[in-house]
């Protein structure tokens, strides 16, 4: 059920017509009368996106978020570049039911404002007050991201977690320097910040780690001089390196203790970097690099033809070793897409491991998962502060 509001922006008005709503439910005579339907939240959401197609997205998708996180979602679309139009409200409940005996037994809520132009920038103000009070609250950033973006700011500042997914990342240097100076924001410091598209690299940064837990791996991993990452253009821009690919550097890097050394920036494709290991520099992962010697890493990164594969997704990382004997490690997508593997090769031996499927998981799947944490990653704040660096994006 959907209500639309005239113009008023009155917090008493929309909670007394969302308790209609919630109501209504109730009375439905289609509804079993002998099940309770509950009004729940758990959490508040708030979501912003620039166009119709992302806000039809999200309404899609909330069904199967909600279902795990019962939440009160206040959905945001801001056109800036349309011609000027006050904020416009609307007001949905959003009902589960039961797989087996179709009664419903959950009703949320969905809020929609939506505003053009000028009003844009009055959005946050329309949104903040509607916010259940006593519950965390998740934004999920759906808009290219700039540092003086003054609706960004108003957002955080009520915000526990801040939610982003980089693969949609319109202007991917820009965009992950800007969430590389957030983490360092006074202004922020309360936030969160997490990403889809990390998300989407757990298995890839898996079956890399694997490799240090076999013994028999160590003596060549220690003396890995050159990495290759392959990966498929992002979408809109067929020049700009996929953010998965500047990340799963970062996280290298900074898992491995290495330094990078000073080169022009990685903005484009097909692109080599050097890093420094050894000497007086800190070694991150002690255990795993003990007794490594000083060396340079030749870091490449290299884009690949598309073919059925999706725009920004990593197609392989090659580990590679040429000292003392030819070595590589390679987790690398299976010809089909269907799963990611992982290969050791020494010298004339050629060692498999474990192969993963690929679930392709829904953003209502992962920003769910995302939704039951409120702390920093820790490793992606450092990765994300290497990939700044690899694209010139650090400020001295």
């Amino acid at each position: 059920m959907n209500i639309q509001l005239e113009k008023t922006l009155d917090v008493e008005v929309v909670e007394r017509q969302l308790a209609e709503l919630w109501q209504a439910t109730v009375r439905d005579p289609k509804a079993d009368s002998e099940s309770a339907v509950l009004r729940a939240r758990v959490a508040n959401l708030l979501v912003f996106v620039s166009d119709d197609a992302a806000l039809d997205d999200v309404h899609q998708m909330l069904g199967e978020l909600t279902a795990i996180h019962p939440s009160r979602v206040l959905a945001m679309l801001g056109m800036v570049a349309a011609p000027d139009r006050d904020i416009e409200m609307s007001l949905e409940s959003i009902c589960q039911t039961d797989k087996r005996t179709g009664a419903q037994r959950l009703s949320c809520e969905e809020i929609t404002l939506k505003a053009c132009g000028k009003f844009v920038s009055e959005l946050p103000s329309a949104a903040l007050p509607l916010l259940a009070p006593d519950l965390a609250t998740f934004l999920w950033w759906r808009n290219a991201s700039h540092a003086a973006d003054k609706v960004l700011d108003k957002l955080l500042r009520a915000t526990d977690r801040l939610v982003i997914d980089s693969a949609e990342f319109v202007n991917p240097p820009q965009e992950l320097s800007v969430i590389n100076e957030l983490f360092s924001a006074k202004d922020y410091d309360h936030v969160g910040i997490s990403d889809l598209n990390w998300a989407r690299l757990t298995f890839w940064r898996g079956l890399l780690a694997d490799f240090y837990d076999v013994a028999s791996y160590r003596t060549a991993l220690d003396r890995v001089d050159s990495v290759q990452i392959d990966y498929v253009a992002p979408e809109g821009d067929e020049n700009a390196v996929a953010p998965q690919a500047l990340l799963i550097a970062g996280w290298l890097a900074s898992r491995l203790g290495w330094t990078l050394v000073e080169k022009p920036p990685v903005q484009k494709s097909e692109a080599t970097l050097t890093f420094n290991f050894g000497g007086a520099e800190r070694v991150t992962s002690p255990t795993v690099m003990e007794g490594a010697r000083a060396r340079e890493i030749q870091v490449s990164v290299n884009r690949v033809e598309r073919g059925e594969r999706k725009p920004g997704r990593l197609v392989q990382v090659e580990l590679r070793s040429s000292l003392e004997g030819a070595a590589s490690f390679t987790v690398a997508r299976s010809a089909d897409n269907a799963s990611v593997l992982a290969e050791a090769k020494l010298g004339s031996q050629t060692q498999r491991g474990r192969v993963l499927p690929v679930r392709n998981r829904s953003a209502a799947h992962l920003l769910s998962r995302e939704m039951e944490i409120l702390c920093n990653d820790q490793m992606y704040q450092e990765a994300v502060a290497v990939a700044a660096r690899m694209i010139g994006a650090q400020k001295k």
